[in-house]
């Protein structure tokens, strides 16, 4: 193949990128923003600026699950600590994707979003995710998300999935599944947290990565294109991500 045609190539891809809508699923990192119960904080400094220094740069003290983010498989299971993150080829989560609007079943702290809830649904969408895919669940949860002194609310509640439901995805053979909450699958109630079949059985223990606390998942047409990738760290358990959406106008 030579250079003109590779170069040609190139160019059609981004002008039908360029055509499409690109959507940021990745909320701001700031101080205050929820983090999961038990996780560390984020700590933001100005550690130098160009009054002092002659330009400036900001120190970051995080936990690998902050904000959007990923989990591998060695975050929940001793046995897989040979699967952490940078294991992972880097395009690991740009796959085409299907976005499913579980706000319509108004879930509340708790609830469990069902077999026949998600059937429903795909029928509805005259869709479904499939293999290799990735799925995205828009519980509408991101309206809680809060860098005030509620922030502990969005982190401590949440609605989750029917094991029926993770059982499904995983018998798809899906990519990797994301969420606007804090846990995926998983529902708590005031930091009481349910039993995750996704983290615990189906998902990661079949490289099935979970994505969460991803954000304007109702700006999104129900196919996209979703492109992500975590950063390279050494015997990482997750990761921050960035992540994106290429769809309809």
């Amino acid at each position: 193949m030579t250079s003109e045609v590779k170069t040609t190539e190139i160019n059609e891809l981004f002008s039908k990128l360029d055509s499409l809508k690109a959507v940021d699923l990745s909320p701001l990192i700031e101080r205050g923003i929820p983090r999961y119960p038990t996780h560390p904080h984020l700590v933001i400094d100005q550690t130098v600026v160009h009054e002092h220094d002659g330009y400036y740069c900001q120190t970051i003290s995080m936990a690998e699950h902050t904000a959007s983010h990923v989990d591998s498989p060695a975050h929940i299971h001793p046995d897989m600590m040979d699967i952490t993150i940078e294991t992972f080829p880097v395009n690991y989560l740009i796959r085409p994707a299907v976005v499913y609007d579980l706000s319509i079943f108004n879930p509340q702290p708790g609830d469990l979003i069902t077999l026949d809830q998600i059937l429903s649904l795909e029928e509805k969408m005259k869709d479904k995710v499939q293999e290799g895919e990735i799925a995205l669940l828009h519980y509408g949860w991101m309206k809680y998300w809060s860098v005030k002194e509620d922030w502990k609310w969005y982190a401590s509640n949440a609605p989750g999935l029917h094991q029926d439901v993770a059982k499904l995805f995983k018998d798809r053979g899906i990519r990797a599944v994301g969420s606007d909450t804090i846990a995926c699958d998983q529902a708590m109630v005031d930091g009481v947290s349910k039993k995750s079949y996704g983290h615990d059985e189906y998902w990661l223990p079949n490289n099935i990565l979970i994505m969460e606390s991803l954000t304007n998942l109702d700006q999104i047409s129900t196919r996209s294109l979703f492109i992500a990738s975590p950063l390279k760290i050494h015997k990482g358990s997750g990761s921050p991500i960035r992540a994106m959406a290429y769809c309809t106008k």
